[in-house]
């Protein structure tokens, strides 16, 4: 997972094209509620991604340390 997510630069950190894929899913994202009815505001829909990269990158950071924490202590 953190070979596709994780950034180039620094693989603990979430790729800029993910974040950014998932900053231009706002609009649409808006679009496609108001068709349906809805009002959703962007800055609602922009707090929602960042907790879900924060959310991600803290899973990889976890799944990253227990693996080395494994490979230490256990192999």
């Amino acid at each position: 997972m953190k070979k596709y997510l994780g950034s180039s630069k620094n693989p603990a950190n979430i790729s800029l094209t993910v974040k950014s894929v998932l900053v231009w899913l706002i609009p649409a994202i808006i679009l496609i509620a108001g068709y349906f009815g809805l009002s959703v505001a962007e800055a609602d829909l922009t707090e929602i991604i960042n907790s879900i990269s924060v959310l991600v990158a803290s899973a990889m950071t976890l799944y990253g340390l227990g693996r080395k924490a494994y490979y230490k202590y256990f192999v």
